[in-house]
Order: C-alpha cells, then sequence, then structure tokens
C-alpha cells in the first residue's frame, strides 16, 4: 500500500522508499530505502525535469506523484511544455540564480530590520541584513551560483539563537559571497568548486522554533557582515515566490 512521502525527522524508510529510489536512478548502496536529504534532493531534480510547476517542486510525493514517477499515469500535457523549456537549465533557475531550497521564500524582506544580533551599519545600528527562507529540518539547500567554497563550519547545535553550522560560497561571475547560516555543511570543504544547483548543505532541525535557512548576500568577501556592504537577498529570490 503506498503513502505519501516526505523528508522528515527521523526519515521515512521502508521497501517502498527502495523502489522509488530505483526509479530516480539510485544504485547500489544508495538503494538503503531511508527518504533522507539524498533522496530528498533527487525528488526535487525529477520533479523539475519531468516538468512540474515551479510551485508544486518539493520533496513530497503524493499517490499521483508516485504513479508518475512509476509511469503508471501519463503526465498532463503542460508538463512536457515546462520540460522542454527547462531541458539544459540547472534546476529551478531564474534570472541566472538557481533556487536555493524548494520551499516558499515568502514575500517580505527582513533585510533591515533592526536586530540586536544582526550586522552594524556605520553608525553601529544592527541591522538583520539577509532573509530568513523556511524549510523542515534537514532540507537540502543548493548552490544557487557556480563558485567556490570559502567556509563550511561545522557547529553540532540545534538550540539557541546561534544554531547550526555555515556555508559561504564566492560566485565565480561577479564574486559576490551567498552566506547560509543554521545549515549543516553536506559533503564540501573549504576551497571546493562547485555548480550551481549543487547540494551545498542542509537545514538545521532547529528544536527551539521553526527550522529555516538565514541567507546573506555580501558584494565581495570583503564585507565581512558589514550592512553597507551586504544585499537584499529578495533582489533574487522574488521569481521564487
Amino acid at each position: 500500500m503506498r503513502r505519501q512521502l516526505s523528508l522528515k525527522d527521523p526519515y521515512l524508510g521502508g521497501d517502498d522508499i527502495k523502489e522509488v529510489q530505483r526509479a530516480l536512478g539510485f544504485k547500489g548502496k544508495a538503494v538503503d530505502g531511508d527518504y533522507g536529504p539524498d533522496t530528498a534532493s533527487a525528488v526535487e531534480e525529477w520533479k523539475w525535469r519531468v516538468g512540474y510547476p515551479k510551485q508544486q517542486i518539493n520533496n513530497r510525493l503524493g499517490l499521483l506523484g508516485l504513479a508518475w514517477l512509476f509511469g503508471e499515469v501519463p503526465f498532463p500535457p503542460h508538463f512536457a511544455r515546462n520540460a522542454k523549456a527547462r531541458k539544459g537549465k540547472p534546476y529551478a533557475s531564474a534570472n541566472g540564480i538557481v533556487r536555493p531550497l524548494s520551499t516558499s521564500p515568502g514575500f517580505s524582506s527582513e533585510f533591515a530590520l533592526v536586530d540586536g544580533e544582526g550586522a552594524p551599519d556605520r553608525k553601529g545600528v544592527k541591522h538583520h541584513a539577509g532573509k530568513d527562507w523556511f524549510a523542515p529540518g534537514k532540507s537540502p539547500v543548493r548552490a544557487p551560483v557556480a563558485g567556490v567554497i570559502i567556509e563550511a563550519l561545522v557547529r553540532p547545535t540545534t538550540t539557541g539563537q546561534v544554531f547550526g553550522g555555515c556555508v559561504k560560497i564566492e560566485a565565480t561571475r561577479g564574486k559576490r559571497v551567498w552566506v547560509f547560516r543554521h545549515c549543516d555543511p553536506a559533503n564540501v570543504r573549504e576551497g571546493q568548486k562547485v555548480e550551481a544547483g549543487q547540494v551545498v548543505a542542509r537545514v538545521t532541525p532547529w528544536r527551539d522554533g521553526a527550522p529555516h535557512a538565514h541567507i546573506e548576500v555580501w558584494k565581495n568577501r570583503d564585507a565581512n557582515y558589514r550592512f553597507e556592504r551586504m544585499e537584499d537577498p529578495m533582489k533574487y529570490f522574488k521569481a521564487f515566490k
């Protein structure tokens, strides 16, 4: 009997998930029967590739999605149009930026809000200076651009205000730095080159509130958490609402 699948903590497990993994192209030891971050990431990529509407690209697989995955039911006609338009393009991209998380970033910007723990401006006033993008704990986080990992900080904490690790990517073009806080590095190291759309982290499962990635955009690596040298991430994320 089939069931709806999604990334949970603890992971869902079973032979039905092995079938899903095989259908997604997993082989050998990768077929472990756990609906973990790697499987969740593969589901998102499959949805992008076969033409799911953008608002439905997430790591959930319902009964109809499973039937589509196994080829038991034909895709709707508009899926083919979407798939054709996306051919050769990175996962969930818009305006040269890859969608970092599969959930919605929302509509508001918290960039300039006063925050006692935020980035200081020239007058010493501290601001939030980023975007809190909410997603379930352990959700895959993708590189929005190609670049180099300049920090992959592991901090195994899931409580308090300073929790989880941090991943920083210096873009190949433009040299902006994309910062992902409250995220655990995923098989990346400092100095490693990454492609746009590559999974670089996972959202830390915060125990004291709603898990999220705090995302910052620095104009260059010398910005060093100074407000005037940072940009509002929603400038780039508007297309992903």
